[in-house]
């Protein structure tokens, strides 16, 4: 991957993180009449550690639900420093539906946890873990929207494995 291209997904997941924080703000204003997040050690790890696997279980969910049977795992020499995957070896899966996968936890997972902020106490640890783990998971779907965006230069027809290095595209070459 090219350095300019990290740099870009960098700059993409802070600003999207900012944006998920301000939403995630107005939204438990907007239901308990507090604007504050509280941090302690407990909400702190829940958050940081639910943010990811949460992430990586979305994907997981969209990978059962569409008929793969997805794998997760750990890499701690990466580019990016370590990081969890959920990865489907062996399920070959048509472009729109591996969208979706890649889309899950970005759209299905930040709407479960901004709702567990407008429910969540005001002050408890579930919201404040909840704020910390939104803010996370759309930190991570930024690399999985430009993956996403390599995937839509594929024709409709090509399948996809999703391997623990990246995907394997079967099919047609990418238009352009």
């Amino acid at each position: 991957m090219r350095r300019r291209v990290i740099v870009l997904l960098f700059v993409l997941s802070l600003v999207a993180m900012v944006v998920t924080a301000n939403v995630a703000i107005a939204i438990k204003y907007l239901a308990t009449g507090s604007s504050s997040i509280s941090l302690d050690l407990g909400s702190l790890a829940l958050g940081l550690v639910g943010g990811l696997v949460l992430h990586e279980l979305a994907h997981g969910v969209a990978f059962v639900a569409l008929g793969a049977r997805p794998k997760f795992g750990a890499k701690w020499g990466t580019r990016f420093g370590p990081v969890l995957y959920a990865s489907a070896p062996g399920s070959y899966l048509g472009r729109s539906s591996y969208v979706v996968v890649g889309l899950a936890p970005a759209l299905g997972l930040t709407v479960l946890l901004l709702a567990a902020i407008a429910v969540a106490p005001a002050d408890g640890l579930i919201g404040s873990a909840a704020f910390l783990a939104v803010v996370l998971s759309v930190g991570g779907s930024a690399g999985d929207a430009m993956m996403m965006r390599t995937v839509l230069t594929y024709p409709a027809d090509a399948r996809f494995e999703d391997t623990a290095d990246g995907f394997t595209v079967y099919g047609p070459a990418p238009r352009g």
